[in-house]
């Protein structure tokens, strides 16, 4: 009896002092970190304190605590290849353990934010999703939202405007249900949002971005910010082709801003400047971006089209040697974009693609080698790639003619569909059986197929952003029926059925009202209720199998030839 008790004081004594050792470290290690940021502090210095933690929490043999000790050491760390061994420790220790809140994400975090500062974006974006996964898990709002920040970043640099719009907008919905909003922390993803508008070529939303963050500056007396937002909107409106308002917006706030903002403001100034006739001065910069280049190995994408200058500056001066050294620039960066940004728009060149540089740099290589014997180096080169040049070449060109005859005729196929006399009927086959599958009356069904063949015949359709609840209201039923009809009757979903329809009254206006012939894809695609140029561009595409530009081009070919 006596062994017992002193059995069960131990255990008390020893559970109560583990219970004491898990809080201490737990109080030291949020200590530490809040400690660590404190840039006046020395690494040396850090590295003792994060060491003499680990050292501590190895005596417990607890992961939980030697994660974390791995975590402080990588904290501070320069040495990136160090940084990332003591982080994937920290994931190893904490990745398996239930009921820990913020690890392994804090470390998936810091790995992404590690690979992004070294550039390597694919990496990042991996740590990111699985930081985002991790705080899914247990349930951690705050940072499911900071990490889709970084993802919508990572989306906007790589040209997937439309995924990056979505994001931001769903962490600025976040932060205005807080309680407290971190107002810097929303004015910052409005930066982004208005970028992501701007470069993507919506000035409107970039405005209207702007002069919210302007408001929301002011009101909190947020200087830096407020002249970010200002230089923003100088950029957006070197987008919109308003040049001098453009450069007056920049210059008001570009000395306020940080370092790499003002990289990407000056590059604005210069396309402002060129617009205006100072070629001279737009040039000069331009020529900086490639000094910067040359230094850092990458460049930010938008920054590419210094190059497009630069050649055509070079072209005019029939300055051939500078114009092969920009093409050959150019065609580098590109390969660097495609390492560090995979997910990178097919369409990052509208003026000036790669197929056409590389033809030009061959060009310019044998033109230069037969007039000056001191790009011989490249002589070897050429006489293989000449006759691989012009294999492929030839294999081009068999493919666009094939490809040229296919297109036309899907032209043709359309053009006779849209002028047939005979219309498209709405029949309704093996109605009972469909009724009892969908759960509905089929008088009800009757119903909604005649008022969906009106509704078809109107052009409620051509509404921007009419929704099923909409299209419910004016068939005189409910969303719920809708849906199931259009799913199970047209074989589509409901976004689908309205993307055809406005293809197919585009298609058989086209021919007869000539003002669609005049319009850009921009304006055809407001016309007919498409939120934006490219929504519209893959919903013609999917329905035709055709580009809306090679298909108005036809259009327009057939109607001078009427006349």
């Amino acid at each position: 009896m006596k062994n017992f008790v002193l059995y069960a004081c131990l255990f008390f004594v020893g559970t109560v002092a583990f219970a004491q050792e898990k809080e201490d470290l737990l109080k030291k290690f949020n200590e530490l970190r809040i400690q660590f940021r404190d840039t006046n502090i020395k690494y040396e210095q850090i590295k003792i304190l994060a060491s003499d933690y680990l050292e501590r929490a190895k005596k417990t043999e607890k992961k939980e605590f030697i994660g974390r000790g791995y975590y402080l050491l990588a904290l501070r760390d320069t040495n990136v290849k160090r940084k990332l061994q003591y982080l994937d420790s920290t994931i190893s220790n904490t990745k398996n353990l239930e009921g820990d809140t913020r690890f392994p994400m804090h470390a998936y975090l810091a790995k992404g934010r590690t690979f992004h500062h070294e550039r390597n974006y694919p990496e990042a974006l991996t740590n990111y999703l699985l930081a985002e996964s991790a705080a899914a898990l247990s349930g951690n709002l705050k940072y499911q939202y900071d990490i889709k920040y970084n993802i919508a970043f990572l989306k906007r640099l790589s040209g997937n405007y439309e995924e990056a719009e979505k994001l931001f907008k769903e962490c600025l919905t976040f932060e205005k249900s807080q309680k407290k909003m971190y107002l810097e922390g929303y004015l910052y993803t409005l930066l982004q949002l208005s970028a992501t508008y701007y470069e993507s070529e919506q000035t409107a939303k970039s405005t209207k971005i702007n002069n919210e963050g302007i408001r929301l500056s002011l009101d909190n007396n947020l200087s830096q910010m407020y002249y970010t937002f200002v230089v923003y909107e100088g950029a957006n409106l070197c987008v919109k082709g308003d040049y001098q308002a453009s450069t007056d917006s920049i210059q008001k706030g570009i000395s306020h801003i940080y370092a790499n903002d003002q990289l990407v403001a000056k590059f604005y100034l210069a396309k402002n400047d060129h617009a205006l006739g100072k070629n001279k001065k737009a040039i000069d910069y331009f020529k900086k971006v490639d000094t910067i280049f040359n230094k850092n190995n990458n460049l930010f994408p938008p920054l590419r089209e210094s190059y497009i200058y630069l050649i055509k500056d070079a072209k005019e001066g029939k300055d051939e040697r500078k114009e092969l050294y920009y093409t050959k620039q150019l065609l580098k960066i590109d390969s660097t974009i495609h390492a560090n940004y995979r997910h990178l728009s097919q369409n990052i060149s509208k003026k000036y693609d790669i197929p056409a540089l590389v033809l030009s740099k061959e060009r310019l290589i044998t033109k230069l080698e037969t007039q000056n014997k001191q790009i011989t180096e490249e002589r070897d080169w050429i006489a293989i790639a000449g006759g691989f040049t012009s294999i492929l070449a030839i294999a081009l060109l068999i493919y666009y003619i094939r490809l040229k005859k296919k297109y036309e005729k899907r032209y043709n196929k359309i053009i006779q569909k849209s002028n047939s006399i005979v219309e498209e009927e709405i029949i309704v086959k093996n109605a009972k059986p469909q009724a009892v599958s969908l759960g509905i009356d089929q008088h009800i069904i009757t119903e909604i197929l005649q008022g969906l063949e009106v509704f078809e015949q109107g052009d409620a359709f051509l509404t921007n952003q009419i929704s099923l609840k909409d299209a419910a209201k004016i068939i005189n039923t409910n969303s719920k029926y809708l849906s199931k009809i259009i799913n199970s009757y047209k074989d589509k979903n409901f976004t689908s059925y309205i993307n055809d329809l406005r293809i197919n009254y585009l298609v058989s206006h086209i021919q007869q009202d000539k003002k669609y012939q005049k319009y850009t894809i921009r304006a055809i695609a407001e016309e007919i209720g498409f939120s934006n140029p490219e929504s519209f561009s893959r919903a013609f595409h999917k329905k035709t199998g055709l580009k809306p530009s090679y298909f108005i081009k036809k259009v327009r070919e057939d109607a001078q030839k009427k006349l």
